[in-house]
This record gives structure tokens, sequence and C-alpha cells, in this order.
């Protein structure tokens, strides 16, 4: 609660007006009224009430308390950043694999149920480590299930430099991919063992890191060796995996975020329930209700009634919540939201034109998304991440999608003068055979599938230009493993 703030202080001033019911109350219940002088003294006491105690629970004071709390309320307190609507809210997460001798007959085990974590997941990103007697990073964080698929079916025992179950080397090398994502992540050790010799490494490793541990258990223990981590037994059905999954969201839920560009959350409508007890008693016979004075929660759709009670821009996010991109569009005024709605709607032209309305890292950011998204807009793109990357450095991912609009540029020129070499060539020898290369630079369609998988938010992932090198220079996954990981266990 220390960042506890008031998003529109201004409203507080509302409070003035709370005692001011208990001030006409007090008026309108002095002694007679203001019927002394108009019926006789000794007439006046027998004609007034006054036997019996007065009720507690008077409308003045239902009146002042739900003036204090609607003052609360609309001055907006706010504690917590609501997130990036370009990243995922879904934790990030690292599973490490052991590929010990000793893992062996539990591997497949194993396999099978980091298969049924990714698609428990839908789509979230998660990494892959595989450790025995050292750990090596296979695949940082990834969206894309078939690459996972890929490694996964290569990894086996005999690509292990040496044997060993080393799962505070795992722990370390998990912790380094995790602390390159954004938010809390959680590793997630799959192993029948862990030695209690390995407790103190272990333990050192996750001292003081966000990230949370979970081992799931493919064999009988012992798990001494990982201490403070949850121990998950596995199960015929799906519920460790749900169980990893929940405990994960958890997690990431709950952590704290220390990114300063984060938009405050507006807890003021939730506050506003407490107007519901207050205004219940008004229902009651002889309370006079005199006017509505709590707002309904949500409007079936935002007409007239709606719209006397939010902005247009709570407006548009509550049409972008059930998925009027376009509608929503229209109706934003927060250029960064127009654009986030406009990208949803395919017009990314209008997208980038409503990021470049702020110069901040991460509109020019997104707008450099949007421009990729175009046929042909790395040009345009790149100097949208160099502003993101001039105004914040350290942004991993405008970095990673302004190499690749680099290297999509690079293709481009080389296929272009590839073309024009093999034009003027077949125009000085006409007679050189039928064979004709195709060396037409990819199109639009074409620029999409080179890139996969991409999310506004989201660079080309390590993992994914490994593939791409892989299908260039040819090889097994399971070779081009093994012989990357000796060449790191190296001193």
């Amino acid at each position: 609660m220390s960042e506890l703030h008031l998003l529109r202080p201004w409203w507080l001033l509302l409070l003035l007006l709370a005692p001011l019911p208990l001030l006409l109350d007090r008026v309108r219940h002095r002694e007679a009224g203001g019927w002394r002088g108009i019926v006789a003294p000794h007439l006046l006491d027998a004609l007034l009430m006054v036997q019996g105690t007065r009720s507690r629970l008077r409308p003045a004071m239902l009146a002042a308390a739900m003036l204090a709390v609607l003052a609360v309320c609309l001055a907006g307190p706010a504690w917590r950043h609501e997130r990036s609507p370009f990243v995922t809210d879904s934790a990030t997460m690292v599973v490490a694999l052991d590929l010990s001798r000793a893992s062996a007959p539990a591997l497949e085990a194993g396999k099978r149920k980091i298969r049924d974590l990714v698609a428990a997941r839908g789509g979230a990103r998660t990494g892959l480590v595989a450790y025995a007697g050292t750990a090596h990073a296979v695949l940082p964080p990834t969206d894309d299930p078939r690459l996972i698929e890929t490694y996964l079916d290569a990894l086996a025992p005999e690509v292990m430099p040496r044997d060993g179950q080393s799962a505070a080397a795992a722990a370390r090398t998990a912790l380094r991919v995790l602390d390159a994502e954004p938010g809390a992540g959680t590793l997630i050790l799959v192993t029948p063992a862990v030695p209690a010799v390995e407790a103190a490494a272990f333990a050192e490793a996750m001292r003081g890191s966000r990230h949370a541990a979970l081992v799931l258990a493919t064999g009988p223990g012992p798990f001494e060796g990982v201490p403070g981590a949850g121990v998950i037994a596995r199960t015929p059905d799906g519920a460790d995996v749900a169980r990893i999954v929940a405990r994960a969201q958890r997690h990431f839920s709950a952590a704290p975020t220390d990114d300063p560009t984060m938009r405050w959350q507006d807890a003021g409508p939730w506050l506003a329930l407490l107007l519901v007890p207050l205004a219940l008693p008004w229902a009651r016979r002889g309370m006079l209700v005199a006017a509505v004075m709590i707002l309904p929660a949500q409007a079936a759709e935002p007409g007239w009634f709606s719209r006397l009670w939010r902005t247009p821009d709570q407006q548009a996010r509550l049409m972008l919540e059930r998925g009027d991109a376009a509608g929503a569009a229209a109706l934003f005024t927060d250029p960064v939201w127009r654009g986030v709605a406009l990208y949803r709607a395919g017009d990314y032209e209008g997208s980038a034109a409503a990021f470049a309305l702020r110069d901040t890292a991460e509109a020019q950011y997104d707008r450099g998304n949007a421009l990729m998204m175009r046929p042909r807009g790395w040009d345009d793109a790149i100097p949208a991440y160099d502003r993101a990357l001039q105004l914040r450095p350290d942004f991993p991912e405008a970095r990673a999608n302004r190499d690749i609009a680099i290297a999509f540029r690079a293709q481009w020129q080389a296929a272009e003068a590839q073309r024009a070499a093999n034009q003027t060539d077949q125009q000085q020898h006409p007679g050189d055979g039928d064979t004709q290369i195709d060396q037409t630079p990819p199109g639009p369609q074409q620029q999409e599938d080179a890139s996969p998988n991409r999310v506004a938010g989201q660079g080309l992932s390590d993992g994914q230009i490994q593939e791409m090198w892989m299908r260039r220079v040819g090889g097994t996954p399971r070779e081009f493993l093994r012989l990357r990981f000796a060449r790191q266990a190296q001193p």
C-alpha cells in the first residue's frame, strides 16, 4: 500500500458536501420544527410524537456516508499498474529437463508432461533448459509450440557433455533467461530426483530472485536438493499440469512490478461496490428514496445511459474488451489506446499514426510494430525502433525487432541485386539454357511467413533464429545441440 495515491484528487472536494445532509436533518428535526408560534404551546406538546428512541439508521446518515464513499471513488485511488496491451498477461515459464543417465527411464514421461504443459498454457511464453552435470539454455521463451516440439524431440542424455544432476546449474541458467523477461516467471524442474548435495547451491542460486521454482516429479525422489521449491507429483491425468499452471499464474499476478511507464489501474469502480449496502436501506418503507444514487456496475451496451457516467475512453475500453476494435478506435481520445485499437482492427497505417503522437519508448516501439505489418515497411520501422532505443536503451524487444527489420531490408536488397544481375546476364547470354532461378524477393505474404507467430511487443526469439539457421546449415537438431553444448562446456 506504499504505492497508494489518487489519480483525481480534486474530487475529494466533494467531501465538503458530506456533512450537508446531517445539517439539514438537524434543522428539520429541531424541537417542534417551525410549528411553534402556529400551534398553541399547551397543545403542541400533545401533538408531537416524541416517545421512544429515534432510529439510528436515518436517511441523512446514509446520504452523508454515500457522499463520502463517492468522493473517494471519484478521486481514483490506485496502487497497482495495469499491464501494457502489447505484453502478454501470462506468466513466463522456463522448463528445465533432467537429461542425466539416471533419469533416462522417466525421460519420455517427462517430455509428455512438458507437451501437456505447453498445450495447457495456451500460447504463453515457455523456454527450455537441459541439464545433467552442466546446464544449457536450449530455447528462450517462445509462444511457438512447434518450435518447442522440435527441440524437445532432440533432447537425450547423449547430447550432454557431462553426466550428473546439477539442479543448481539448471536454476542459474533458467534464472538468467527469466531475468531477461518482464514480470515474475516460474522455473519448472522436470526430474525424477534431486540429491541433497545440491541443496546449498540451489538455495544460493534462488536467493533474492523474483521468480518461483517448482518441481514436476517424474520419479520417487528424493527432492531434498531443492529447498523452498514446491514438489508436484506426476499424475496419470492432467491434474499435475493444472496445479503447475495455477501456481505460476498466482505467482505472476502477486509479484509487484517496477516499470514506471505502466499506467495506474483505477480502483474507484471496485470501491463503488461499497455504495451497494449503503443504498439498500433506502428501499425500506419510510426512507423516501429521492433518487437512484448508485450506478449499475455494467451497462448492457454503451448507450445513452452509459455515456452519462463513462468517459469516451472508458466506453472505448469496454468496446475493445468485447471485440469491437474499430468502434473502440473511433471513441478513444488517448492516442496510445487508439493505436492499440487500430492495430487490432488491422488498420496498421492508422495505428502507426496514432502511436506517433506520443514520443515515449513504448509508443515508438509500438509504432515500429505497426509499420512492420505493412508490405516492406521496414524502412519506416527502423527509425521508430531507433527512437525507442534512444529514449530507453535497455529495451530488448525494440532492439530485437530492429535487428529483424534490418535483416529483412538486407535480404530484400540482396534479392533485388541478384535479380538485376540475373536479368543483365540473361540479356548478355540469351542462349545459355532454359533453367531459370526464381530470385523474386519476398512479397508481403512471404514477409509474414518469414516471421512466424509474430506478436506485437515481442521480437523474433533466439530459438526461432536458431531454427532458421539450422535450416540453412543442415544437420539434425540433436547433433546441433550436442555440438553446441560441448562447446559451451569447454572452460
